[in-house]
């Protein structure tokens, strides 16, 4: 950044003669100075509005998100009355540990931004862009082409936005975001665009792992993702629900091996605001990734689970234990312990493959005289699959004496 002036001014000698040429070379050196200085300055105010319209549409969508969780909780207090709970998904890890004789490549690995745990990943191999060895530096590929076509934005007055490849850089800090505005009083109710991806030709040609992070988080529908390959087009993301993802948060999807050449993301904005006296409807990415990752056969990840400070007594029952999705002691498998050691031991009281703990076939612990429980989760990966499971969320439910 040259914001600071290179100009060394060259004066003329004492009672000596004026040098035109000098005059000419100082007026020049002070021209480009001056570019140089309203160039930065004005790709600071450009990048400085596009900070402050990223930090308040995620406050925006940070805010939506606390009114549903809100709700969500009131709704589960008024329906399970009589049983307490234990929820622990995979977004914050402060519950997550480990077997202190566990391998770190046996290790599940937990994705915090998606909420997810998935198999050990062995190596991954990002479709749309490189990391520099020597310096960390990210390079979007040069034959990466990216188009967006508006499939309703009509009547809008003006669009203005980030480049699309912002979305591609492996950055979360850098956002494409496009803007479509419309008069004050349009009655227009949602827009959407569809994002099409070229990918380049590279010598392996698998992905089996597609991620979207979309801007503002929460506030975005992805209608369909689709690919085409080299003998068929607008083909389904295998997994992706036939109705859509509404209101979507950073989210992946794990497929068996597709060779796609072509990957198309289809955006939809239902929420708007009045933005400088326009009705402005917003999206974008925050990053969207296209992966191949190669994953171990299995792994293993461990939540403790402690009574609340609040809490006085002992646990007595567990009344129920799901996972999401829910454990089938093939690809998903738990395992129950009372202690520390028997949980590095893997000693467990109870185990998936003994009979579902439910309300009518609870689970009587109150003669180990515990306030804390430990759960082993295992994934295991079927048969000729690429892909990995994805374990979202555990959650259980509990009286105490």
């Amino acid at each position: 950044m040259a914001l600071t002036p290179t100009f060394s001014p060259r004066y003329p000698e004492w009672r000596g003669s004026t040098s035109s040429t000098d005059m000419n070379n100082n007026f020049d050196e002070i021209l480009y100075d001056l570019n140089t200085i309203f160039a930065e300055a004005s790709k600071l105010v450009v990048e400085l509005n596009e900070v402050e319209s990223r930090i308040r549409h995620d406050a925006e969508a940070l805010s939506e998100r606390i009114y549903s969780v809100s709700g969500l909780m009131t709704s589960y207090e008024q329906a399970a009355s009589g049983y307490k709970m234990f929820y622990e998904d995979f977004y914050v890890p402060d519950n997550i540990l480990y077997p202190s004789n566990l391998l770190d490549e046996d290790k599940c690995s937990v994705i915090n931004e998606f909420g997810v745990a998935t198999l050990p990943v062995n190596n991954s191999f990002s479709k749309v862009y490189t990391v520099s060895l020597a310096d960390g530096n990210v390079f979007v590929a040069p034959d990466l082409k990216i188009d967006v076509t508006p499939i309703d934005e009509t009547g809008n007055v003006k669009i203005e936005g980030t480049s699309e490849s912002q979305a591609f850089d492996g950055q979360d800090s850098t956002v494409w975001e496009r803007k479509v505005r419309f008069n004050r009083d349009s009655t227009k109710a949602d827009i959407r665009c569809l994002l099409t991806v070229t990918l380049p030709s590279m010598s392996n040609p698998y992905v089996n792992k597609v991620h979207i992070k979309p801007y503002p988080e929460g506030l975005v529908d992805i209608q369909n993702i689709t690919y085409d390959t080299l003998v068929s087009q607008d083909i389904v993301l295998p997994y992706f629900p036939s109705d859509g993802e509404n209101n979507v948060r950073s989210i992946m999807y794990s497929t068996n091996n597709i060779q796609p050449t072509k990957m198309k993301f289809y955006f939809r904005q239902r929420s708007s605001a009045i933005e400088d006296d326009y009705k402005t409807f917003v999206y974008g990415a925050k990053e969207i990734g296209i992966e191949k990752v190669e994953y171990k056969s299995s792994g293993k990840v461990g939540i403790r689970f402690k009574l609340p400070s609040y809490e006085t007594g002992l646990l007595y029952k567990i009344t129920s234990l799901r996972t999401d999705p829910n454990y089938d002691n093939i690809v998903y498998k738990v395992n129950l312990y009372t202690s520390q050691a028997e949980f590095d031991a893997n000693l467990p009281i109870w185990t998936s493959s003994n009979p579902p703990i439910t309300t009518t076939n609870p689970l009587d612990i109150s003669v180990y005289g515990v306030d804390t429980l430990w759960l082993m989760l295992q994934l295991v990966q079927a048969s000729g699959d690429t892909k990995t499971p994805m374990l979202r969320s555990v959650s259980m439910t509990y009286t105490t004496v």
